[in-house]
């Protein structure tokens, strides 16, 4: 009787850490430099502390000034801003609102333009870290689609320490 509870106990730990294996994330975060820390934060009070994929914005950043990719992530910044300000213009006229038709396409062409840039940004990325972003961000399904959402607010609030930088 003992040695089947010890063997239902050591089975139970087996089990458990078999699902914290797979549970718990396998993704390690790009190492960024303090320049990039000390600029996520500044956006982060900027946004009121609203950032929610900060660390994945700074993995881009750190790309960007890795492989001289600047002007991609400007891109990718307008694109999100865009993306953000469309949807919320969506929601407020809704499906049946003037100009929703268009705006729709618009929409859904950025979202393509964003997707391919960060594509862009993956082909020069370590192995973890395009598996973290196209799990993410690239597969369609409601889960990516809320990711990529938070993903693009917190770009758009990137654009605007630009714009901000540059008055």
């Amino acid at each position: 009787m003992l040695s089947i509870a010890l063997l239902s106990a050591v089975l139970f730990s087996v089990a458990i850490r078999s699902l914290i294996f797979y549970i718990s994330p396998r993704f390690r975060p790009m190492i960024l430099s303090q320049h990039t820390k000390t600029l996520l934060s500044t956006i982060n009070d900027a946004s009121g502390k609203t950032l929610k994929r900060s660390m994945d914005i700074g993995t881009l950043i750190e790309i960007a000034e890795q492989h001289s990719m600047q002007d991609q992530l400007d891109d990718l910044a307008f694109s999100s801003k865009f993306i953000v300000k469309s949807f919320e213009l969506m929601q407020r006229i809704g499906k049946d609102g003037n100009g929703y038709e268009k705006l729709s396409k618009e929409f859904s062409d950025q979202i393509q333009k964003a997707q391919a840039l960060i594509k862009q940004f993956l082909d020069r990325a370590d192995g973890m870290t395009k598996a973290h972003f196209a799990g993410n961000y690239l597969e369609m399904n409601t889960l990516t689609m809320q990711n990529l959402m938070q993903l693009f607010h917190d770009l758009g609030w990137y654009k605007n320490y630009q714009i901000d930088q540059r008055n």
